[in-house]
């Protein structure tokens, strides 16, 4: 049973509301540094279905923005990214814990046909995607409750 309460989870959005409403007034002068940066990353092979599984954090020192993008990806460009080093998501049954140095923030619900996860971001020395089994149902429950649902993009090419 997946007992982690929607009030214990630190869900925040990743909404911009002035994204595309044309205020560049507040943007400030460009510079070479770079804006956004990738955090963690990993693929996740689940049967014959994959995915490269990428966070996308601001760089800037005062602005908190990270969210994770689930790409779906083919086998081929699977195999690509993972001899290239891209390492395997991990997938474990119980909860990361956060301990003194381990900070662990949930981020979203996955689901993939019959399956169902909750999306950790977990870091230490390392930033890593976690994800946890949950049964589908309760999935299904806390979205309709209104946990975020995973941002899924197809990038496979359709010849």
């Amino acid at each position: 049973m997946f007992d982690y309460q929607i009030g214990d989870m630190n869900v925040m959005s990743n909404t911009c509301n002035s994204c595309n409403s044309g205020n560049t007034e507040t943007m400030g002068t460009m510079t070479n540094e770079e804006v956004f940066e990738i955090g963690a990353n990993c693929l996740l092979v689940l049967k014959n279905r994959f995915f490269a599984v990428v966070e996308i954090e601001s760089a800037v020192p005062s602005v908190e923005l990270s969210v994770y993008v689930i790409i779906r990806i083919d086998q081929q460009t699977a195999m690509q990214l993972h001899d290239a080093g891209l390492e395997f998501c991990q997938i474990q049954k119980s909860i990361p814990v956060a301990t003194e140095g381990v900070n662990v923030e949930f981020q979203c619900i996955f689901i993939n046909k019959n399956q169902a996860f909750a999306l950790f971001d977990v870091e230490d020395d390392f930033d890593r995607a976690v994800f946890v089994r949950i049964p589908l149902d309760e999935a299904k429950k806390m979205i309709r409750r209104g946990v975020p649902q995973c941002t899924v993009v197809d990038a496979r090419s359709h010849h």
